[in-house]
């Protein structure tokens, strides 16, 4: 898929609305981990990461004030060396994140798309290592350290 072109007038309208933009609260809303096998043993079977968003919406709660659902799946797979394509997953983990924005400039859907593949990940990120890490203790599994995500 070709990356979207973006103009001035939307750089600018864009840059606008991050410097108008606080977020007022952020919470989990629902909250889902199974913990479906062991993590290997042997320290040199590979583990697949997966993080991938699932819902991801916003509406206007209030003036100026908007709520955006981000919704999140995670699982970790071992990788069997002899044939890559085999997995086992051993660990699945689905939240879904409510965030509050206010901002002075109007949300809309162009905004949107770009604020929620950019900005909404950065801040759900720190909320989402941490509860990966505490579902994983309860789960009974070693500490797991979400990898760096980058973005384009």
């Amino acid at each position: 898929m070709k990356k979207k072109e973006l103009t001035k007038e939307f750089k600018e309208k864009y840059n606008n609305f991050i410097h108008s933009v606080e977020l007022l609260d952020l919470f989990i809303s629902e909250l889902s981990f199974k913990r479906l096998g062991s993590p290997p043993e042997d320290g040199d079977i590979p583990i697949k990461v997966s993080l991938r968003p699932t819902k991801n919406s916003y509406k206007k709660i209030g003036e100026n004030i908007y709520e955006i659902t981000h919704g999140v799946s995670f699982k970790l797979e071992t990788v069997d060396k002899n044939n890559p394509k085999k997995k086992s997953k051993f660990f699945e983990l689905k939240a879904v994140y409510k965030l509050i924005y206010q901002s002075e400039l109007e949300l809309d859907d162009e905004i949107f798309e770009l604020f929620s593949k950019r900005n909404v990940p950065i801040n759900v990120i720190p909320f989402l290592r941490e509860t990966i890490h505490n579902s994983m203790y309860r789960a009974g599994l070693p500490p797991f350290l979400l990898p760096i995500v980058k973005f384009d």
